[in-house]
């Protein structure tokens, strides 16, 4: 099976970077394997089942996301591509790991809610960063956890007598979100901040930021300057009015693509109403929803949804960082 892609520009030898996510697909389209230069592929929120052999086609593979997936058992092949550090497997229905993953090149692996009951320690000699939460697990076998490493696990789950000398680093440098709108679409604003919200009481991990937390007296420039720098997550709320600002178009938007384009800045649109967004720059970002369905155009619970959906890509970016 293939599918669709298109890259304006380059050539399939010129491509690193690919983004398949939200194209409800059941395995992974035969013509990926012809990018054989991809350094980073998102595969997550499809229906993935199982990964074949033809994935070690792609050897230069650093960054594999295949989250929100319907991956039961994992395939050799995958921990035999030579140069994969990143692995993301949040949200699927795995419930044990295989042999192989000790042959493997990853450093980072993600299995927060899975199913996995058990997590023999010898497996996961090379792994530095590894979030396990949200799986119905019992205990972990004799876990210590050099200073070096940092694991997310869930210890209120394990007996008392198993968190005995353990060195277990909860801690997780806190994510900053800037989120960059117009003020005629405050309404949607105010809706975005409670959203984040109820998922920082959930997950923690971030602090957002808006022009509302600017207080009378402080430089407002230098405050937004600031808050720009400190982002590695962006939301836009994309509107006409969005778009015709003269401030956001100048002032917030050029340091947003400048530190996405370094990769330190992952750039989420959430389309509030119709607009040009599709003629625009940001068109080459991910969008939450499609430019023909925006806020505005939905009913309450449809529009809620969406946040979720925002919601769900804010806390899979923030586990995989």
């Amino acid at each position: 099976m293939e599918y669709p892609i298109k890259i304006k520009g380059k050539t399939i030898k010129q491509v690193t970077k690919l983004n398949l996510s939200h194209k409800n697909l059941k395995t992974i389209p035969d013509n990926v394997y012809q990018y054989t230069n991809l350094e980073k592929l998102d595969l997550s929120y499809n229906r993935i089942e199982v990964i074949p052999q033809e994935i070690l086609k792609l050897k230069k593979l650093r960054t594999l996301d295949l989250a929100f997936n319907n991956l039961k058992v994992l395939q050799g092949a995958l921990f035999k591509l030579p140069k994969l550090k990143i692995l993301n497997l949040h949200g699927n229905q795995i419930k044990h790991l295989p042999k192989q993953i000790l042959d493997s090149k990853i450093t980072t692996l993600i299995l927060s809610k899975n199913k996995i009951e058990h997590l023999d320690e010898s497996l996961i000699s090379g792994i530095t960063k590894l979030n396990i939460v949200d799986n119905p697990m019992s205990y972990v076998d004799e876990l210590v956890i050099e200073d070096d490493k940092k694991v997310v696990i869930p210890s209120m789950q394990l007996p008392k007598n198993e968190t005995e000398n353990k060195k277990i680093i909860m801690h997780k440098d806190k994510k900053k979100i800037f989120i960059s709108y117009a003020h005629a679409d405050e309404k949607f604003h105010n809706r975005l901040m409670t959203h984040l919200s109820v998922l920082k009481k959930y997950i923690g991990g971030f602090e957002e930021w808006s022009d509302k937390k600017i207080h009378a007296g402080q430089h407002w420039k230098e405050e937004i300057k600031k808050a720009l720098d400190d982002a590695n997550i962006a939301i836009l709320l994309v509107s006409t009015d969005f778009l015709a600002s003269d401030f956001i178009e100048n002032n917030e938007l050029p340091p947003i693509l400048r530190k996405a384009e370094a990769e330190n800045t992952k750039v989420l649109c959430l389309l509030v109403e119709p607009s040009f967004f599709l003629k625009s720059e940001l068109s080459a970002f991910q969008a939450v929803n499609k430019p023909e369905e925006t806020l505005a155009e939905m009913e309450k619970p449809a529009q809620e949804r969406v946040f979720l959906k925002l919601m769900d890509e804010i806390q899979r970016i923030i586990e995989v960082e």
